[in-house]
């Protein structure tokens, strides 16, 4: 990926950190998790996404006037430029869709806990 300083393909994701999710560009407090790519594996992650994607989607089923989820990104700011490039943390935000996650993963997940909590889902995923 490419650094936002030194604009060279030298952006790679960090071992651990923090992933945030939003949908149709909202998301709660609680919509973060960690992750770590030394001791998790691929279905544990996927398992950490599927328990997010899930305790948001209980919430927003209880809505009256709900929305389609057209939109869904899973970012994170726990990259590093092997540059060593001084990277804006606060305001960088990186799409794990690719990185971490596929997006056939990332459909298949959101589309299953839509039909468990009764949702309408037409998904573009940004990254």
């Amino acid at each position: 990926m490419y650094c936002p300083e030194c604009f060279q393909n030298t952006l790679k994701v960090k071992s651990n950190g923090v992933i945030k999710l939003a949908f149709n560009g909202k998301s709660k407090a609680s919509s973060i998790f960690t992750y770590n790519l030394q001791k998790e594996t691929q279905d544990q992650l996927i398992a950490k996404l599927r328990d997010k994607i899930a305790e948001f989607f209980s919430f927003y089923s209880e809505f009256q006037n709900k929305s389609p989820i057209k939109n869904f990104e899973a970012f994170s700011s726990d990259f590093v430029c092997t540059n060593a490039c001084k990277i804006d943390y606060v305001n960088t935000k990186v799409s794990m869709i690719g990185v971490i996650f596929t997006k056939d993963e990332i459909k298949t997940v959101l589309n299953e806990q839509a039909q468990k909590h009764g949702l309408e889902i037409e998904v573009y995923l940004n990254h």
